[in-house]
């Protein structure tokens, strides 16, 4: 007697908390974001670049910190021209989507670190960068987990020949013409500028600490 195909196993106990976490974040991805980020700028109002970033290193990585922000921005707002105006139950694999799985955690990422890198405190880019390790896996997985039951066999195809993280720019490929929608695009460039402006607010700070309006704790 042939046996039965095998039971499906039941997640444990601290899987279904790593599902339920994943999804909540996956669904307030954007939210919890912008609280993150403003929990950062508390530790930027009251804190101050340590001694040895005070000159031309401390320049340098400012510089360094502004360019992936604005990188991060620039890619967001280039992901969203192909996703914006796609009907619904249409893969895109086309542009940015060519050459990494998800290409808009990979804009938010340059972003983050971007903005950790700007305002020269050593410890906020490593606090932000296990951060999004620590949450974005979880959710990546859990939204490839439902792209592969709506899609299927084209999207497994699509997830074996593409990188989740990492471009690989030989891959890339492009239309003629693409269809898009104003308003996406604009919540979307609305949603990107969210770094820059916090980095514009840190500028506004430095002053104040220059001033002594506001103290430095740390």
């Amino acid at each position: 007697m042939r046996p039965g195909p095998a039971a499906p196993s039941t997640p444990s106990g601290p899987e279904r908390v790593a599902t339920a976490i994943a999804r909540h974040f996956a669904g307030h991805r954007i939210q919890w974001s912008r609280a993150i980020l403003a929990a950062a700028l508390v530790y930027v109002l009251f804190g101050a670049p340590p001694e040895f970033l005070r000159g031309w290193p401390g320049e340098a990585l400012r510089l360094a910190g502004y360019i992936l922000m604005v990188a991060g921005c620039l890619w967001r707002v280039w992901c969203l021209t192909f996703i914006g105006g796609t009907k619904d139950g249409v893969l895109t694999t086309t542009g940015p989507y060519s050459i990494v799985r998800n290409p808009l955690y990979v804009g938010s990422f340059l972003g983050v670190i971007g903005f950790g890198l700007a305002v020269r405190l050593p410890l906020l880019p490593v606090a932000l960068f296990v951060m999004f390790a620590a949450l974005y896996p979880a959710v990546v997985a859990n939204e490839e987990k439902r792209l592969e039951e709506l899609f299927g066999d084209p999207y497994r195809r699509y997830r074996d020949a593409t990188p989740r993280w990492f471009p690989r720019w030989a891959l890339y490929t492009e239309p003629d013409s693409i269809p898009v929608s104003p308003r996406k695009v604009r919540q979307g460039i609305l949603d990107a500028m969210w770094y820059l402006w916090a980095y514009a607010f840190v500028q506004l700070l430095d002053l104040l600490h220059l001033h002594g309006i506001v103290p430095v704790l740390f």
